[in-house]
């Protein structure tokens, strides 16, 4: 019920408040957050320490503190692409890596869009839709039922759908095979194997491309959508996609939302 009723208060004060206010409270919030939620913080600052091995453990913290306000940053701006319409989100998005994105359009075959919990996905999701290609994520259920379908509503809003079957490889298969795309997170644990390990096989099942990218916040209302080289199911499934995505994860460390153990096998 305290969830149900904080993202209410939270969409409230994003359509009500100022967005300077706004921010400024949920920064607030995120320095709270990080103060107890030692299991959080003590997972990111573990993450960050393969990310980033030559970082002293002041500046893991620093980033780490970095990161918490960043994901509220996130989850307001999430909240305002529903006052946003298509022009105003492409206008709000500069592309990185632009060459990479037109080479797995061209392709004209199905895209799994390998991302990771760092600056917006919500946005790439949302942006990706808005340039016409039909989006699909794989998304992990909110515990609470409200909750994921307040999710689902404010997705479908922006023309992004969820696959909620499970197994999910039968679902992304369909859509893959129908040209469509697939979004789905590289740094989350995978029951059985490694995310890129999935990913690499349903790409080599449907003749999918494989496209790393990430969605990072530069300021206020301003993202970038940086992507990277296409790989083959054979370069995925080999840990091509987890260098590809660190290299973008250690140049915005602030804005990776580790938050949960990752085993060394799989990242």
């Amino acid at each position: 019920m305290l969830s149900v009723l904080g993202y209410l208060l939270v969409d409230l004060a994003v359509r009500a408040v100022p967005s300077r206010v706004a921010d400024r409270s949920a920064l607030g919030l995120a320095r709270l957050a990080f103060a107890v939620r030692p299991r959080s913080r003590a997972a990111l600052e573990a993450n960050l320490s393969r990310l980033l091995p030559h970082a002293s453990a002041a500046e893991r913290r620093a980033r780490a503190r970095e990161a918490f306000g960043h994901f509220a940053l996130s989850l307001l701006d999430f909240l305002r692409l529903a006052r946003l319409d298509a022009g105003a989100l492409e206008r709000a998005v500069e592309v990185r890596g632009a060459a990479h994105l037109e080479r797995a359009q061209a392709a004209g075959r199905g895209v799994i869009v390998l991302s990771a919990h760092v600056g917006n996905w919500e946005w790439g999701a949302a942006w990706l839709a808005a340039r016409g290609q039909r989006v699909s994520v794989l998304a992990r259920p909110h515990p609470h039922p409200w909750v994921e379908r307040f999710f689902a509503r404010r997705r479908s809003a922006r023309g992004v759908g969820v696959l909620r079957g499970r197994p999910a490889w039968p679902d992304a298969a369909r859509a893959l095979r129908r040209r469509e795309w697939v979004a789905l997170m590289g740094d989350r644990c995978c029951p059985g194997g490694s995310v890129w390990g999935w990913a690499a096989a349903l790409a080599r099942r449907t003749g999918a491309v494989v496209l790393p990218a990430v969605m990072v916040r530069l300021s206020p209302g301003r993202y970038a959508a940086c992507f990277e080289a296409p790989l083959t199911p054979e370069a995925c499934a080999q840990g091509a996609h987890k260098a590809a995505l660190q290299r973008q994860l250690a140049r915005h460390p602030g804005q990776w939302f580790g938050f949960e153990p990752l085993p060394a096998g799989q990242w």
